[in-house]
């Protein structure tokens, strides 16, 4: 049986239309060292090259994601 493979957030994407902010993607390093996109709309309606990156992390106190 191999190593299982886990996950761990590193950025969200968002886009600022104006009047809303939209949560548009969430970006994903494994511990195989691939990254993968989680898409929470449908990535046909909304270009990935537009949105605001923003660092995430999982350790409490770490600011980066504020």
């Amino acid at each position: 049986m191999g190593k299982k493979k886990t996950g761990w957030p590193f950025q969200d994407g968002f886009l600022n239309d104006g009047a809303q902010e939209i949560h548009l993607f969430t970006d994903y390093r494994w511990n195989d060292g691939s990254v993968s996109r989680r898409w929470h709309v449908d990535r046909e309606d909304f270009d990935a090259d537009l949105a605001i990156l923003r660092p995430f992390s999982l350790t409490p106190g770490d600011r980066s994601d504020q």
